[in-house]
């Protein structure tokens, strides 16, 4: 069993780099795997093809120059028919088996060919049905994005032609990249957690959201540097010039496909390395995997970790665990307390005045002198005879009741911030004889 990459949240570096190290650790596997699964029907493609069209009749001659791959010809159309069989073969059987082969080297096993074929073969129905759904919308983005403008300028509409190109081939790319962005994990999603062809796409979203960007940036790195199904990198420009010299100056173009073929076998697994480093990513970030892996290996039941992931206040200690207790940690900032005044008067609570009568204290402080005068007697009722019997009354005239005597509470509870007077001594208490 090899030893599996930590499971925990990364960075951009962190998935480029993990990626390149899978990529030069598993090499031979990669390799193999994308001969099997991706080269050899490339191959039958191109050679079935090549003498069925006869696409490079122009090849070795001086006077016919090369096709254009915009117009009705046998080289347009050979080419695009690779290129379409690339992205199809590159979506469906190479990409599942560099996922499923990925993920498992990932968490420290060691797959053989064997195990990764009966894995597609498991999910190949919904892998085909979800890169048959991704190659027709990569298709429908670049049509609608490439297609008007030659159009239009095939019409005899070169200044429209050349307005509309400019803003349709501005957006490609950054189409291109939202879509991958959102929708990017969708084989993934099917060979790892076993997703249909209706849930992969939903699955992807969910995963990526709040993190497109990050893919975004992944991507275009990867296709700058490796190249994508149908698209050239960087590293494949030795390639590009070698199958530019056999076709048009050795006169061998079929050859020169094969080593174009070769050259992408070696560098697409790279391609789709990110995209399963990018899935562990997410899961650690959104589902707390690397918790769930962690648990598992301490020997707590999933049920048990349901407990603790529902309830974010219970902490869990393995058995045996010691804290650091030396560990220095930085000190704490006490919050500056408000005023009193301004506590209370947030909490609605009313603060009392230093020039009124105190709670419980009527007739001032104890043996001083008294600053106020008694408090106000209450409003005097009003006493009248019910409406319509002015003329006659059969009373005399209202009595005005006998004024009650104001008692305020002798121990009334105190307010905020206000100490309860002290109580005078008793001069009677016989304590104090």
């Amino acid at each position: 069993m090899r030893k599996a990459f930590d499971l925990r949240p990364l960075d951009f570096n962190d998935v480029i780099g993990r990626s390149f190290s899978l990529y030069t650790a598993n090499f031979v596997a990669y390799l193999r795997w994308f001969l099997l699964m991706w080269l050899l029907p490339m191959m039958v493609v191109a050679v079935v093809f090549y003498f069925a069209l006869d696409p490079y009749d122009w090849s070795g001659s001086l006077t016919r120059p090369e096709p254009s791959l915009f117009e009705p010809n046998r080289y347009a159309l050979y080419h695009w028919i690779l290129q379409l069989s690339a992205l199809l073969f590159g979506f469906t059987t190479g990409a599942s088996g560099i996922y499923y082969m990925t993920a498992r080297v990932y968490v420290g096993g060691n797959p053989t060919l064997t195990e990764v074929m009966r894995a597609v073969y498991q999910r190949f129905g919904h892998v085909a049905g979800t890169g048959f759904l991704h190659v027709c919308v990569l298709i429908a983005i670049s049509v609608a994005c490439i297609m008007p403008p030659i159009l239009l300028v095939g019409a005899n509409s070169k200044g429209a032609g050349v307005l509309l190109g400019m803003v349709l081939w501005c957006a490609y790319v950054p189409l291109i990249l939202w879509y991958y962005a959102a929708y990017g994990l969708n084989t993934s999603t099917v060979m790892l957690d076993e997703a249909e062809t209706t849930e992969s796409f939903g699955r992807s979203a969910y995963l990526s959201k709040g993190f497109r960007m990050r893919v975004a940036g992944i991507l275009f790195v990867t296709i700058l540097v490796v190249g994508a199904p149908g698209v050239p990198g960087l590293l494949s420009i030795p390639a590009i010039v070698a199958e530019t010299m056999l076709v048009n100056d050795a006169g061998s173009p079929l050859l020169g496909v094969m080593v174009g073929l070769l050259s992408n076998a070696l560098l697409l697994p790279l391609f789709f390395i990110p995209f399963v480093v990018y899935y562990f990513d997410m899961r650690c970030r959104k589902e707390s995997y690397d918790l769930a892996v962690m648990a598992r290996n301490f020997g707590i039941a999933e049920g048990e970790m349901q407990r603790f992931r529902f309830n974010p206040h219970l902490g869990y200690v393995p058995k045996g665990w010691k804290g650091e207790r030396t560990r220095k940690r930085k000190g704490v900032r006490k919050p500056n307390q408000r005023p009193a005044a301004v506590r209370h008067a947030a909490a609605g609570m009313q603060m009392a005045q230093p020039w009124g009568p105190q709670p419980g204290m009527p007739g001032g402080f104890p043996g001083g002198a008294q600053q106020w005068g008694p408090p106000p007697a209450p409003p005097q009722p009003q006493w009248a005879p019910p409406p319509g019997q002015w003329q006659n009354p059969q009373w005399g005239p209202p009595q005005s009741p006998q004024n009650p005597q104001y008692q305020p509470n002798p121990n009334p509870p105190p307010l905020p911030g206000v100490r309860r007077p002290i109580s005078p001594p008793n001069p009677h208490d016989p304590r104090r004889q």
